[in-house]
């Protein structure tokens, strides 16, 4: 379709979205219906909502979230919820104004040096390692004034089971006093950030509900894994006694055989027979490779991959890039989430309390720059544009065959590659296309002059005219 067509068509369908009469907003239609109050998912005690965990509802008792504390005393999976961590805050954060106004470069300005006095890295790395791990975090802020600025002092990270939350989705502090709906927390105080939400439950669900039981199920094959090594290297001992020996002195005898894995020599009974009976097992299973197979589903888990932390013995460099690239995306998910959280808490208090009416910045962490990547896509850019202008070349000098401007025009549009050209760029491409002809120009001043005197095509002999056609 012509670009002329495309513009009538495009008129058309604006003209008919004209006639149809607009719908009306309704009321109901501004509120969440489906919400906390209403959830038959989500229990409730009191005023506060309870936990959704599956996991931690089973398993927790009185513990509560401590259960997901525990998951941290695995080497491994704490090694990898901080690799998950690190890779976060070693991101460099940018501060970006809302606009190019004066008044928002001044409040992102604001924003950026407040942000610079406060261990923001630290601050960053508390709340998006508890939520990751438990569902949610909550840091409180110490405000201060300065000048005639409002800044926080300090950014305390808090225990999450010291908080409920209630139907809407605001912190309540369990207290030795209120233990059941908790308090209600002063509005711009207390910064909640939140991962796997699902629905209306403001707690989160975070990856402590899955590792629970990798970590569970690893430690119990640690348990077994001990006990046959010390069958292994301690064989049990077996004393055949005499007939008659009373019972005494068989006790004796016991007593002695246990003490055998720690003495040099022992005395027995004359009579007595003593073995030793070894663990003995076949086949090709070991306690390495269960150990082996829960690492490797805590760092698929955690990280979404494993070549990362153990290439193995079946890894390669091109399958460990690949692997780092899906940790890159998870960290990129990690630090959206927790430029939201910023953006619509403290950010936005910062400009409540200091530029009332200034548009709200956003605080983003940014992708370091893989230079061999970019490197690839200016080759692939490059490579695609030499071919994109061969193939104009070509089209052009089809179009130089037509002496007509309109036919030559509708002739160039025609083609997808120059669909994102200008009005004006398509008229220049027009007027400059017997340039790419063998002839130039001559052609068709020839042509036109045959057509318009006989006697001129008789002086020079028949032109090959193919006006306003070419072949495609």
């Amino acid at each position: 379709m012509s670009r002329r067509k495309k513009q009538k068509s495009a008129s058309f369908a604006a003209e008919a979205v004209t006639a149809v009469e607009r719908k009306n907003l309704p009321a109901d239609a501004r509120a969440l219906i489906a919400n906390a109050t209403n959830d038959i998912t989500i229990p409730f005690f009191s005023g506060a909502l309870q936990h959704a965990d599956d996991t931690l509802i089973q398993r927790g008792g009185g513990k509560g979230l401590k259960i997901y504390d525990e998951i941290k005393r695995d080497t491994h999976a704490s090694a990898i919820l901080t690799k998950r961590n690190k890779h976060l805050v070693a991101r460099e954060w940018e501060c970006i104004a809302a606009s190019d106004k004066p008044q928002d470069v001044a409040a992102a300005d604001f924003v950026r040096e407040t942000l610079g006095k406060l261990p923001f890295d630290r601050i960053s790395e508390d709340l998006s390692g508890g939520a990751i791990l438990k569902g949610f975090s909550v840091s409180e802020v110490v405000w201060k004034r300065d000048d005639n600025r409002i800044v926080p002092e300090k950014i305390v990270t808090h225990d999450q089971r010291r908080f409920a939350f209630g139907h809407d989705w605001r912190p309540r502090l369990l207290t030795w006093t209120n233990m059941n709906e908790g308090e209600e927390l002063p509005d711009r105080k207390f910064i909640v950030h939140r991962h796997g939400v699902v629905g209306n439950n403001p707690y989160g669900l975070g990856l402590g509900s899955q590792l629970f039981w990798a970590v569970l199920f690893k430690r119990e094959g640690v348990a077994f894994w001990l006990h046959f090594l010390e069958k292994f290297a301690g064989p049990t001992v077996i004393a055949e006694t005499p007939y008659g020996m009373l019972s005494d002195e068989q006790n004796q005898l016991l007593q002695k055989l246990a003490s055998i894995q720690t003495s040099a020599a022992i005395t027995v009974p004359k009579g007595a027979d003593v073995k030793f009976l070894e663990a003995a097992r076949s086949g090709s299973v070991s306690y390495r490779e269960w150990m082996e197979y829960w690492d490797r589903q805590i760092s698929i888990c955690i990280l979404g991959e494993t070549l990362t932390t153990d290439i193995g013995s079946n890894g390669s460099k091109a399958a460990a890039e690949t692997h780092a690239g899906i940790l890159d995306l998870l960290v990129d998910s990690d630090a959206d989430h927790l430029s939201d959280t910023f953006h619509e808490q403290l950010v936005q208090w910062l400009i409540d309390y200091n530029f009332p009416g200034a548009g709200v910045p956003r605080v983003w962490r940014v992708r370091p720059s893989n230079e061999k990547a970019k490197a690839e896509t200016r080759k692939a850019k490059a490579e695609a544009a030499t071919s994109e202008n061969a193939a104009l070349v070509e089209i052009l000098k089809s179009a130089a065959m037509m002496d007509d401007d309109d036919t030559a025009r509708e002739f160039i549009v025609s083609f997808e590659l120059t669909h994102a050209l200008s009005e004006t760029a398509i008229d220049r491409l027009v007027e400059a296309r017997f340039a790419f002809s063998e002839r130039g120009k001559r052609d068709a001043v020839l042509r036109k002059a045959a057509a318009e005197n006989p006697a001129f095509a008789d002086l020079f002999g028949p032109l090959d005219v193919k006006k306003n056609s070419v072949a495609r």
